[in-house]
């Protein structure tokens, strides 16, 4: 049995999307998990839809259930008697919802879980995609979801996603006559009253700036649409947040809405056992007072409510300035290097002016190079001090029209505050001039927690440590951050422990701090970098840097690095997906930072660079994305591509360390099916670039698939021999290659010298013994080892896979699993005691028994010592003879 279900007290939306999954699941029961709103009570009076036969929970038999789906909820508190279906082994569980993540959220085998305004938006799209059609009366109550749910499409949680539903909806027939009437329903004289003792009721909470409105009321009856009332409460006062806590009968109804970024009430509900989205929620409470909860609330706005950010907050450090004195051209170079359009001009920390990058420009076009900045600077600065408030900055830049803020404490500037800083802070969209059309989400994505999911996926441990250096960070009043591929792969589900933690201070310092919270924990640090990696007693390691910004001399050069923020940090990476950065100061432990599009990138599954040269700077970033691709099955952007085979036409990569050409190399090779970035690589032409004759024809993929089966076929002989992937499949890519060839590329890629040696020497004997064992010259055991001992085991495991003789693949075998391990019995010990003179006969006689035993000739300890004095007799005062 398929059971459809939604959450207590549901609304339009959840009854909504119960419709609409029914559409998707026809041969599902549906049941609500509890009680109706009352609005939706009243429209099942006067709609059809009564023969949707919903099923009243207490009717249904949970051992019957087969596979449960959610709607408009994954909360395991919200669902009632079916919470006792999430944890059996035999159901499975569909989810459809749109709220943020809680404590209790249940974990489904499928999940669809988005930020739209309505959960309906989500099985619409679905509907769309299967091409499941709907009448008149289903495209009305699907509406009637989405109007609710985002109020009128009024409610900032609105997306384009709903607007597009809705459109669909009404080409279905959706009768907005309907939607109009159930949206504005009248006002009972209970409910005017119930209104009346809200506003009596009310007192207003300042919380660090952030005004919150906080009412209660009471009424010995039910009183329907609460929700209404407290909208209409919030329109007459406008405050930043409203919570109204309203006892009817035996229960405690509260209902919270913020328009604020300080206060989630969806958070907070979730304290009582509710739950909903940051910008409206609900919770209904037993067995507590209106004063408890009342006392309850405000506690928890107290601990849970971030004070209102100052501009000391949001402000970018540490500052990039220029002197009065400086040239034009310098001006030029470093709006270039770090990528910004305004320098603040500073003089023995006073500052002077802004020089604005349009100003450089002209200059320069007119051969101005070489003139001061202080003629061109714009003179009469003015500044905010670090406690100040948000909305002066706003007055300064929007009234003002000023592009950059400084932020001056006891005369010194110590930040500054762009456009981009304040449009970061209030969530707006941001563009920025040096990335393609493609690169930048539209809009910026919703911060939101994976403290649960980091718990899920961490060991207790790792949480431990990550926990411990927010701490610590917090007490040396730094932030300290998880980046890197590690919250990549956190937000992917992927088995990833290769840590690294960034801090806004002192990297080296934090560490040792750190580590002495650790037993035998060690600091190896770089102080030119700034990084250290710290060293656990079992092994584990943590790598750690300070915030740091790079920028590219020429291009393909290694990078100079300067201390920055986590914003410039994380802007110097090459991929949006690895832009991601998770909070680990105890505030906001497990809060994602997500500047870039990251999340937005990895949910598409797309692979975008930052910047328009970012190809140019680092070629072998062009090695990455290909790897990157074929790894987690990722596209590559629009954008992105045409920029990597324009850099490939422009041939950047003659002018990268070869060094750097091997380590991304090594990297592809290493990857589980190395086929396919190297598949991708040839077809960017990147191969080529590394030599003009390294081809990738049938012959090379051809030789690369035999040899992920060898090797393969050696993961499981469980030996305790260590191999070298990458040499294997480099041994195969090269294969076609002449030996002057081969060395011209170990060569360009700076093997070192005794590793390049012997990869030709291996090379060459490889062939060398293909040629004996094609002419059937090793067909005994003993010839077969004398072929093969000089060859190290990655040579080996790509001769298996380059023969093509069955016979040879057989022999080589043989001798990886057993041969290579027989040894005779005797040792040298054995032979002084045959009275044997000692000497290089020693290693003859050895070899002999060793052959000997190989070949059958020999079995035990007593056959070799006959075949001793067979073959070496001794005579006394005489040596044995020698054999060739």
């Amino acid at each position: 049995m398929e059971i459809i279900t939604t959450h207590l007290n549901a609304d339009f939306d959840a009854f909504a999307s119960m419709v609409a999954a029914k559409k998707l699941y026809p041969d599902a029961v549906v049941a609500f998990p509890g009680a109706q709103e009352k609005n939706l009570r009243d429209f099942f009076i006067e709609s059809t839809l009564y023969i949707l036969s919903i099923e009243r929970a207490k009717d249904i038999d949970l051992d019957e259930v087969t596979r449960l789906i959610l709607v408009d909820t994954r909360q395991k508190s919200r669902i009632g008697r079916f919470s006792a279906l999430v944890d059996a082994k035999d159901v499975e569980i569909h989810i459809y919802d749109h709220h943020p993540d809680s404590e209790d959220d249940v974990k489904g085998h499928m999940e669809i879980v988005e930020d739209v305004g309505a959960a309906v938006t989500l099985l619409i799209e679905e509907i769309r995609k299967r091409g499941v059609e709907l009448n008149a009366e289903e495209a009305t109550v699907l509406a009637l979801g989405i109007y609710e749910d985002t109020g009128s499409f009024a409610f900032s949680s609105t997306t384009p996603r709903d607007f597009n539903a809705a459109g669909w909806l009404l080409s279905r027939g959706a009768n907005l006559n309907i939607i109009s009437n159930m949206m504005t329903s009248d006002v009972s004289t209970d409910q005017i009253e119930l209104l009346h003792r809200l506003i009596e009721g009310s007192e207003l909470v300042n919380l660090g700036g952030v005004e919150v409105l906080v009412t209660t009321a009471s009424s010995e009856h039910y009183v329907g649409d609460l929700a209404v009332l407290v909208h209409k409460y919030r329109d007459m006062e406008n405050p930043e947040a409203i919570f109204a806590i309203v006892r009817m009968e035996d229960r405690v109804h509260l209902i919270g809405r913020s328009s604020a970024e300080e206060v989630n009430a969806g958070e907070i509900a979730a304290e009582f056992g509710g739950g909903g989205h940051p910008t409206a929620a609900s919770a209904t409470i037993r067995n507590l007072s209106l004063y408890e909860v009342r006392e309850n609330l405000i506690g928890l706005l107290h601990e849970r409510v971030r004070p209102k950010r100052k501009a000391g907050q949001i402000m970018s450090r540490p500052v990039i300035s220029i002197g009065p004195d400086q040239r034009l051209s310098e001006a030029a170079e470093y709006l270039s290097r770090y990528q910004i359009s305004s320098l603040p001009v500073v003089q023995n920390g006073c500052v002077m002016g802004i020089l604005h990058r349009n100003a450089v420009e002209k200059a320069l076009h007119h051969g101005l190079d070489e003139q001061l900045v202080a003629d061109y600077m714009n003179p009469g600065v003015v500044f905010v001090t670090p406690d100040e408030t948000i909305d002066r900055v706003l007055s300064i830049t929007v009234e003002g029209r000023h592009r950059l803020v400084p932020v001056v404490d006891e005369g010194n500037m110590v930040g500054v505050i762009s456009r981009s800083d304040l449009l970061e802070h209030l969530k707006l969209p941001l563009r920025s001039d040096t990335t393609g059309p493609d690169e930048f989400p539209s809009g910026r994505v919703r911060s939101k927690s994976v403290r649960r999911l980091m718990e899920e996926r961490f060991p207790t441990r790792v949480m431990d440590i990550l926990k411990r250096a927010g701490d610590v960070a917090d007490t040396r009043g730094e932030n300290a951050y998880l980046v890197g591929g590690a919250v990549r792969d956190l937000l992917l589900r992927i088995h990833n422990l290769d840590l690294d933690i960034v801090v806004e201070g002192n990297g080296i310092d934090f560490s040792r701090e750190l580590a002495e919270q650790f037993t035998g924990c060690r600091v190896r640090s770089h102080e030119k970098f700034g990084t250290a990696v710290m060293l656990f007693q079992d092994g584990f390691k943590i790598d750690t840097a300070t915030a740091r910004h790079e920028y590219y001399s020429v291009p393909g050069a290694l990078p100079t690095v300067e201390t920055s923020s986590i914003k410039r940090d994380l802007y110097r990476r090459d991929f949006t997906m690895n832009t991601l950065a998770v909070r680990l100061n105890p505030r906001s432990f497990g809060q994602v930072i997500d500047f870039f599009g990251g999340s937005r990138d990895i949910k598409e599954r797309t692979i975008r660079v930052l910047h328009n040269l970012a190809f140019v700077e680092d070629p072998t970033r062009i090695m990455r994305a290909a790897r990157f691709s074929s790894r987690f099955g990722f596209a590559i952007g629009k954008h992105t591509l045409t920029l990597m085979k324009g850099a490939v036409r422009m041939n950047v990569f003659d002018k990268v360390e070869g060094k750097r050409l091997l380590n991304e190399l090594i990297h592809a090779l290493d990857e589980r099916n190395p086929m396919a970035p190297l598949t991708l690589m040839a077809g960017f032409g990147i191969l080529k670039a590394l030599h003009p004759s390294l081809q990738f024809g049938p012959r090379t993929a051809e030789l690369l698939e035999s040899a992920t089966a060898v090797l393969s076929w050696w993961k499981y002989q469980f030996f305790p021999d260590e191999v070298e992937t990458w040499t294997v499949y480099f041994l195969a890519l090269a294969d076609s290659l002449t030996d002057e060839e081969f060395d011209a590329l170990v060569r360009r890629l700076s093997i070192v010298r005794a590793k390049r040696k012997d990869l030709l020497r291996q090379r060459q004997e490889v062939s060398y013994v293909l040629g004996v064992f094609a002419k059937g010259e090793a067909t005994r055991p003993s010839r077969v080892v004398e072929a093969l001992q000089k060859l190290q085991l990655e040579a080996l495991l790509f001769m298996m896979a380059k023969t093509v003789r069955e016979s040879t693949r057989k022999a080589l075998s043989e001798y990886i699993t057993t041969l290579r391990h027989v040894i005779p019995k005797l040792t040298g010990r054995d032979l002084l005691q045959m009275d044997y003179e000692p000497g290089p006969l020693f290693g003859e006689m050895l070899r002999t028994l060793r052959n000997a035993r190989l070949d059958g000739l020999v079995s035990s300890a007593d056959d070799e010592v006959e075949l001793l004095k067979k073959m070496y007799p001794v005579e006394p005062g005489q040596s044995p003879p020698v054999h060739g």
